[in-house]
């Protein structure tokens, strides 16, 4: 009742000062694929965002595995750094990081050190979240310890001034029983608050995109429950404004092709040439299948955010 109650007073003050409400989003134009595993000579590639950097680069951030199977070995996933000057075409440079996996990069309001990178490595058998900090967006230091239980696909930092938020997944009693987190630290990694947890069975991927100060967009991929087998997947779209999250029509699925048997949506909008686009991976294959063969993809797909 108090959350109800809270959120009809934020809703009549943003529309008294003219702020413009998401009613849905849309993506009218078939995808394009700027990458798959093979261009860059990879077993897979995996849970991947895209960042314009200061100097107007396009840097792709994502994990790969060069040579040994995902069945075999899931944490010999690194963490990769591409660069393009159109974003369309990328160009592999270095590997920012060693057995790491599910995470992302975004930029900051700290003129010192602008970037910022979550993700999950392996402690004691445990899959622990840590934030690490960069002055130039390759050498990551000084990690901070978020999460030392289970969190992982999708981990997304949205960041808000002197905050950032992030979402990830949360694994609940069950398998197949998972949900988004959100929660907001300081720029420094410092818990604000408990973490809260969104409503709805079987997330599989989170991801999150941030549309305005006001606005993020949550793309959850729904694995084993549309159609009834563990092959299909299939994608909604949320509003989140502040911690009130409601669904939103969304023409996505439409976009993705019978081949496709597992989708990730990548966290982040990325803006080019004026246009918004939303950055996807998408698998020949799920983790519950042999990789060999395994094509892994990259692509952009433009978005259309629809006010009222």
């Amino acid at each position: 009742m108090k959350k109800s109650f809270l959120f009809c007073l934020l809703a009549v003050a943003f529309c008294a000062c003219g702020t413009k409400t998401i009613v849905g989003v849309s993506f009218p134009e078939a995808p394009v694929e700027i990458l798959s595993n093979g261009d860059f000579g990879m077993r897979l590639i995996n849970y991947f965002n895209i960042l314009q950097a200061p100097d107007g680069t396009y840097r792709m951030y994502f994990s790969g595995n060069e040579k040994s199977s995902i069945a075999e070995d899931e944490w010999s996933q690194n963490l990769y750094l591409a660069e393009s000057s159109d974003g369309f075409h990328y160009e592999l440079k270095t590997k920012i990081m060693d057995s790491l996996i599910e995470s992302s990069v975004c930029l900051v309001e700290d003129k010192d050190w602008p970037y910022r990178l979550v993700g999950n490595q392996k402690v004691d058998g445990k899959h622990c979240m840590f934030l690490w900090r960069s002055k130039d967006g390759i050498e990551f230091v000084d990690p901070k310890l978020l999460y030392d239980f289970k969190h992982d696909t999708q981990n997304v930092l949205v960041p808000r001034g002197d905050r950032m938020t992030l979402y990830s997944r949360q694994t609940q009693e069950h398998f197949q029983n998972r949900r988004v987190t959100i929660a907001d630290f300081t720029l420094d990694g410092e818990a604000l608050g408990e973490p809260e947890i969104m409503a709805g069975d079987c997330l599989y991927n989170s991801a999150a995109s941030k549309v305005d100060e006001r606005y993020d967009l949550l793309f959850p991929t729904y694995y084993n429950t549309h159609g009834g087998t563990t092959d299909d997947c299939w994608l909604r779209t949320y509003l989140v404004d502040g911690r009130f999250v409601r669904e939103l029509p969304c023409d996505l699925n439409r976009w993705i092709g019978p081949e496709e048997k597992w989708a990730l949506v990548a966290p982040g909008f990325i803006f080019i040439e004026g246009e918004r686009y939303l950055a996807y991976g998408s698998r020949t294959m799920s983790h519950d299948h042999s990789d060999e063969g395994m094509i892994s993809r990259y692509k952009l797909v433009k978005a259309v955010v629809e006010y009222e």
